[in-house]
């Protein structure tokens, strides 16, 4: 199994030299790091505070998530999971740290998986809701392929919710799967809740757009803004896409395509990759501290744990814990 760890381990980073290699071939990359280099600082600040109030709408989508699974979770908590997430995710191949956000919240015995089946459940809501901004972009104008491409993200992600709705009926791994599938369930029993997750996941995905167009005004594109709001949800459906590094390349090639007839493409490009500085760079940076506070607060949570679990055996042995008076090696 090593070796074959060590090849999907791989495969992300390939991806990424290989759609850079793809970008360089249609741009000139230096002159786009040159474009991002000389940003007009009034929009590159308003990026900056777009990407800052940024963690704030998703943990408040988080919170929704958590309040339809019945999980107790403040939004301050939530917030503190989702940046250390960002952090690790700049890092990680394939968004390894989604999946580490919910480790982050777990709390007790049999709630990983429940949690896992939140972010699950979370993740393929941002793709209905990605797909339905690009396609409320693209009303009444000539959008090419981007309508059909939006219309399949939204059926796949109402199709994969419905499968893990089926998760206990699974012959395989039962437990497990119906904790999964369990998020898909609760979502479809409280309608209010499932709108108010829709709705944030749409708003948290607007602010990324907006982040996007800053990103490319600061560094002097001049694009439709209905073209920039129809183009920013289908790259970042292509960056989350696990076969780069944080969406690098993928995210810049797709953007760049699909904005190709307006040229511009050293300042699309640029754009682009301003938006990567921010939104993973960026904001990793600004979540370390949260990173080592989660690490922090679940390496104490376990200690306890083992704290717990020992003074029952040291009642069995009929004496206290080592260091209470009169039993330790030293006072006998």
């Amino acid at each position: 199994m090593k070796p074959r760890r060590l090849v999907l381990g791989a495969l992300p980073f390939l991806g990424l030299a290989l759609t850079l290699y793809i970008l360089g071939r249609l741009v000139n990359l230096t002159a786009a790091l040159s474009a991002l280099a000389s940003a007009q600082w009034d929009w590159a600040a308003a990026a900056i505070f777009m990407t800052l109030l940024a963690p704030v709408i998703v943990a408040v989508k988080l919170w929704f998530v958590l309040k339809i699974i019945d999980y107790p979770a403040s939004v301050a908590r939530c917030w503190s999971a989702v940046l250390a997430a960002v952090t690790l995710n700049a890092v990680l191949p394939g968004r390894g740290g989604d999946l580490v956000r919910a480790a982050f919240l777990a709390e007790g015995p049999g709630t990983l998986g429940l949690l896992v089946g939140a972010v699950m459940l979370e993740r393929f809501v941002d793709v209905f809701t990605l797909g339905l901004s690009s396609l409320l972009a693209s009303i009444g104008g000539d959008a090419g392929v981007v309508p059909w491409i939006a219309t399949l993200a939204c059926a796949a992600a109402v199709g994969a919710v419905g499968v893990m709705s089926l998760g206990h009926k699974l012959p395989f791994k039962a437990d497990l799967a119906e904790r999964v599938g369990r998020s898909a369930r609760q979502m479809f029993r409280k309608p209010g809740l499932a709108l108010a997750l829709v709705l944030a996941s749409l708003a948290s995905w607007v602010n990324n757009v907006v982040v996007m167009g800053f990103c490319l005004r600061a560094v002097g594109a001049q694009l439709p803004v209905i073209a920039v709001a129809r183009a920013t949800p289908i790259a970042i459906l292509a960056g989350i896409l696990p076969v780069s590094v944080s969406g690098i390349g993928t995210r810049d090639t797709a953007l760049l395509l699909l904005l190709s007839d307006y040229g511009q493409q050293t300042q699309i490009v640029a754009g682009a990759f301003g938006y990567t500085v921010l939104t993973s760079w960026f904001l990793a940076a600004f979540g370390l501290a949260a990173l080592g506070r989660e690490t922090l607060r679940r390496v104490r949570s376990r200690a306890d744990s083992a704290r717990a679990d020992a003074a029952p055996a040291g009642a069995a042995l009929g004496g206290s814990p080592v260091g209470d008076s009169g039993t330790s090696p030293e006072s006998r």
